[in-house]
């Protein structure tokens, strides 16, 4: 990545705002990237992405590659790459680095994780278990697939237990705009767990923005989180999702893809 793309980062969150266009849309678009790592595995593949605290706008992670994805010798068609991520913790100290290495693939259906290695623990798709862990490939096309129905200005109906939802939007970040589809990115059945909402650019095929939920079961402050983020979470068949990833953050990813389109 090369420096001066990283210069035009902002240092504290910008303004991204979202304008709705078409609720489950029949627009469509073709993402080539491993979700949700916003790299594509090719040759020669970099991604570079930024995650920031909505509350205080301050920058909590940073995502990196290693180096430049290259091909493997004993398959051409597959890559081998590495992604260096940094957490910046909330309570202060040193930040956190971990070391990331993924083979994967790209096929004219999907893009998928071949093997992943974390710590020195490395796990491949032989092992029972690995797509639902690391993104079971749902093709590369991203569509609404008529599984959520709007019944309120947060709230949505399941009629199937497959599909994401897809909505046609203008995403505007610092004053520039770009034409985008957002996905609600549920895995597929009927129990609730984490997923991820992206902005993926309707030109490019590349996300621009992405963040999580979460059900409020997973954590003992659940209320205390609604009570301080009104009208900022979803609910899905009854169920109270929280905007927060993994980390029990409220963060937001914006990727270097973001940057060159719209980085003022």
């Amino acid at each position: 990545m090369d420096a001066s793309l990283l210069d035009r980062f902002p240092e504290s969150m910008p303004e991204v705002r979202i304008e709705v266009l078409e609720e489950g849309t029949d627009h469509s678009v073709l993402c080539d990237e491993l979700q949700w790592w916003f790299v594509v595995p090719c040759p020669g593949e970099t991604t570079t992405a930024r995650w920031y605290d909505r509350a205080t706008g301050q920058v909590t992670s940073v995502r990196e590659s290693e180096r430049a994805a290259a091909p493997l010798e004993e398959s051409p068609d597959s890559v081998r790459f590495g992604i260096r991520e940094t957490t910046f913790p909330t309570e202060g100290g040193e930040p956190v680095e971990r070391l990331i290495r993924f083979t994967a693939q790209l096929t004219s259906e999907s893009a998928t994780f071949l093997s992943v290695e974390v710590d020195g623990a490395r796990s491949d798709s032989s092992q029972p278990g690995f797509a639902e862990n690391w993104g079971d490939a749902r093709g590369r096309l991203l569509r609404d697939g008529n599984r959520l129905v709007r019944t309120g200005p947060r709230d949505f109906h399941s009629e199937r237990d497959e599909g994401a939802r897809a909505d046609l939007v203008d995403l505007s970040i610092g004053g520039s705009t770009r034409r985008a589809l957002r996905l609600l990115d549920l895995g597929p059945g009927a129990e609730p767990s984490e997923f991820g909402e992206a902005v993926v650019d309707l030109e490019t095929g590349r996300t621009l923005v992405y963040w999580q939920y979460r059900p409020e079961g997973w954590d003992a402050d659940a209320d205390l989180w609604w009570a301080a983020h009104p009208g900022e979470g979803l609910v899905i068949d009854g169920v109270r999702f929280q905007r927060r990833n993994c980390t029990g953050r409220d963060e937001i990813a914006l990727t270097d893809h973001a940057v060159r389109l719209l980085a003022p």
